[in-house]
């Protein structure tokens, strides 16, 4: 098992470089010089995201905008007229920089699709830029109406109720109610997770009794579970119910402040001012990826991670137990156990060595990269099931 798993990786990492080498590499474009460019991040957005719009100097001396003055929008070709008193400001751009501009106070006007065409005018030269508003397909709308929406609604009525907008109290609060949703459900996974290990010498037991017959042993195993109460799927519950949940939360946590979300508020929640949210939570900002924050994050999450998983697994002595009656199952020739046909289950000890110290490693680097508040909503979820595992584990040892 080991060999073929080296065998796997190595071909594997053999492809990625190979793939690396032969696929043609992006051409770089190259800035014209002395001019001021005005560029839109892509051809087309779906509503009601907002454009972003970026202004590069490539002359001389610094230039000085009036966003108001300088800058102008049509939206199928009608010209903006009396922008927001926010939007009007003045930026200063030096020689050879690069800024965003910040259009995000004309969120109302990216909240219907149509063209939009941008321009700007500095020292009597116009540069252009524009971009198409489309409708959004039926799974992004799907999405956003059925998750990203009632999320963000929830989190938009606890940080209004919660003392200066906090965030970050926000964030645990609904990890907390996510995970009393979660309770039973999870419980009742655990608990079928201990009852699959308890059960593992009957399979062995019938895999040597019905040997060369699959039917049969399909037919008995499947008897088996319905006497023990087990569902043999039950632990692929956890990521169908959760990988949903973290997908939402990451696109909520990163996009909380964007003024392009009262397009989603419900009417109840009107009034809420998404300029006022905090993220700064006990000096962490929640919305930072990486750095020191994400490292401390990151082996928090892994750490606890391993524990849980740790008190998941079978004790040693069942493993050898297990490891014994496996030997049964191999036919015994010239003084050595020989395995009578080619295995293409995995190996047990190495899967799980994988899950103690392979899953925890791959969930501690992704809590890196995600924001903060990812990590701490992650951090706190596993740490509640961390007790509920202590819990299934005594209520185990007591059945025993």
């Amino acid at each position: 098992m080991n060999t073929r798993l080296l065998n796997f990786l190595l071909i594997f990492f053999i492809t990625l470089i190979a793939l690396n080498w032969i696929l043609p590499k992006p051409t770089q474009n190259t800035t014209p010089n002395n001019e001021i460019i005005l560029s839109v991040g892509s051809t087309s957005y779906v509503t009601p995201d907002i454009p972003v719009i970026e202004i590069q100097n490539t002359t001389s001396a610094s230039i000085t905008i009036d966003t108001c003055r300088d800058f102008s929008i049509k939206k199928d070709h009608n010209l903006l007229t009396n922008p927001p008193k926010e939007f009007c400001k003045t930026l200063t751009i030096g020689n050879g920089a690069k800024e965003k501009l910040d259009i995000s106070p004309l969120y109302r006007l990216f909240q219907s699709p149509g063209k939009y065409e941008f321009s700007l005018t500095v020292n009597g030269k116009t540069s252009y830029g524009d971009t198409l508003g489309e409708v959004p397909g039926f799974f992004r709308s799907l999405f956003r109406n059925l998750f990203y929406a009632p999320i963000y609604n929830l989190f938009a009525f606890l940080i209004s109720t919660l003392p200066g907008y906090s965030f970050g109290l926000a964030i645990i609060l609904v990890t907390i109610f996510i995970r009393i949703i979660l309770l039973v459900p999870q419980h009742h996974i655990l608990a079928n997770s201990k009852k699959m290990q308890a059960i593992q010498p009957k399979i062995k037991e019938l895999q040597e009794k019905y040997k060369g017959d699959q039917a049969k042993i399909g037919m008995e195993l499947m008897a088996l579970y319905k006497a023990e109460q087990v569902n043999p799927l039950g632990s692929c519950l956890p990521l169908l119910i959760q990988m949903p949940l973290l997908i939402v939360l990451y696109w909520v946590v990163l996009e909380i402040t964007l003024l392009s979300n009262y397009f989603y508020l419900y009417s109840p929640l009107a009034s809420f001012d998404i300029s006022k949210i905090d993220t700064v939570f006990f000096g962490i900002h929640l919305l930072s990826i990486g750095g020191i924050t994400g490292i401390i994050l990151a082996l928090a999450v892994g750490g606890a991670q391993w524990f849980q998983i740790k008190l998941s697994l079978p004790k040693e002595d069942d493993v050898k137990k297990l490891e014994k009656l496996e030997k049964k199952i191999i036919e015994k020739k010239d003084g050595k156990y020989t395995e009578t046909e080619p295995s293409f289950m995995p190996d047990p000890s190495v899967m799980n060595k994988f899950m103690l110290w392979g899953m925890p490693a791959m969930i501690a680097v992704s809590t890196f990269f995600f924001p903060a508040g990812v990590g701490i909503y992650w951090l706190i979820g596993t740490l509640f099931m961390l007790g509920q595992q202590i819990v299934v584990n005594k209520m185990s040892e007591k059945k025993k």
